[in-house]
């Protein structure tokens, strides 16, 4: 793998940090209030329905499946490529939940919900109140985690799989659970937690 996986990340980790400062400076209130105004609108309930694609339960359920079905195949007699297609991208959304959990709750973000109603806005640190869960977005990792993943297997698609991904983002905020700095943050955590997978799944004995 080397030293450039390492160095790049970092430096896509800083012009993260860069973007995420400048929406909470400037962009994040500004969504909340304009997201909040569609709330009684046909768009609130399309961006809870879209947020259903990456949902925590439902996507454990399927991480826990292809876990099952990969292992079942791969430490049978007769492997197929398919298990180790779907073991990665397994692996690369379980790295993205952990992560992201962790990321929670050290930063202890407090949802727009709580700026709209009672005017708290930022950071409590280390907190697993959901109410202060908000950064990352724990929807969009998965969805960019799996999609990305995904890209990297079937790269022809790879524009309509972080479409879908970008969706999901974009879902939370309209959902008013997430601002836009936590759907950046979490787009790139699902990113990069594809990107690690696979180098180091690459580089492994199996590969």
């Amino acid at each position: 793998m080397g030293r450039e996986l390492p160095l790049r990340t970092l430096w896509a980790a800083l012009g993260l940090a860069l973007a995420v400062a400048a929406c909470y400076l400037f962009l994040d209130r500004l969504a909340a209030g304009w997201a909040a105004s569609l709330k009684h609108s046909g768009t609130f309930g399309v961006a809870t329905i879209l947020s259903l694609l990456a949902d925590s339960g439902a996507t454990k359920h399927l991480v826990a499946a292809g876990f099952v079905l990969s292992a079942a195949n791969l430490l049978g007699a007769s492997p197929r490529p398919w298990a180790r297609k779907l073991l990665f991208v397994c692996l690369s959304v379980t790295v993205a939940f952990l992560v992201t959990d962790a990321l929670k709750y050290v930063f202890g973000r407090a949802r727009p919900p709580l700026f709209l109603e009672e005017g708290v806005y930022g950071f409590t640190w280390f907190t697993d109140k959901d109410a202060y869960n908000s950064f990352p977005s724990g929807h969009t990792t998965r969805a960019f985690a799996a999609c990305a993943a995904l890209a990297f297997l079937f790269r022809r698609y790879a524009v309509p799989f972080f479409c879908i991904a970008a969706l999901v983002g974009l879902s939370r905020i309209f959902a008013l659970r997430h601002y836009p700095s936590d759907v950046l943050a979490g787009a790139f955590v699902g990113i990069a937690a594809a990107v690690w997978t696979r180098a180091l799944y690459r580089s492994g004995p199996a590969s």
